[in-house]
């Protein structure tokens, strides 16, 4: 057994395999700053999509956020849009699922001052409660964050790209 997997470690690093984020580290620079440019009509969610970037940037790459001056890199992010549709209804003819639909825009500056723009779109479903209202809100929250955390997968994605 602990030949087979050492005989599979070097066929496998022998291919000269590197996980993406291998690239995307490289593309990102050392120092990253994060600015937003609010949605008013999702003040929230806007808030929300930024704090995940960083956060993914902090752990998954471990890179240090730093403000504007000192930056090798800079993202700016701007929700687009974000809206809703029904997508089930029960007998009676009111909706029960909807889906959200987010488009985020990503305007990637690079250490060689070169910018690219990037727009991702993703969507998640929620359940609406016919009997609280606040339920579905925070539903319609989390469906906003998931689709969010989508379009920051893809994003990063793309930076990867950018670094190979």
């Amino acid at each position: 057994m602990k030949f087979v997997f050492v005989v599979f470690l070097i066929l496998f690093s022998g291919c000269g395999y590197k996980p993406v984020a291998h690239f995307a580290k490289r593309a990102l620079g050392d120092s990253i700053y994060v600015s937003l440019k609010v949605n008013v009509a999702n003040t929230e969610s806007s808030v929300e999509i930024k704090d995940l970037l960083n956060k993914l940037i902090a752990t998954r790459f471990q890179k240090n956020l730093v403000e504007k001056q000192e930056a090798d890199t800079i993202v700016n992010l701007e929700i687009l849009n974000v809206t809703d549709t029904s997508i089930a209804t029960n007998t009676d003819g009111f909706t029960t699922f909807y889906r959200v639909n987010i488009r985020v825009k990503f305007e990637f500056t690079n250490q060689k001052k070169e910018t690219k723009l990037f727009y991702n779109s993703a969507y998640q479903d929620y359940a609406v409660s016919l009997e609280d209202p606040l339920i579905t809100y925070n539903n319609k929250l989390e469906a906003i964050k998931e689709a969010s955390n989508q379009c920051i997968d893809s994003f990063l994605t793309q930076i990867a790209y950018q670094g190979k």
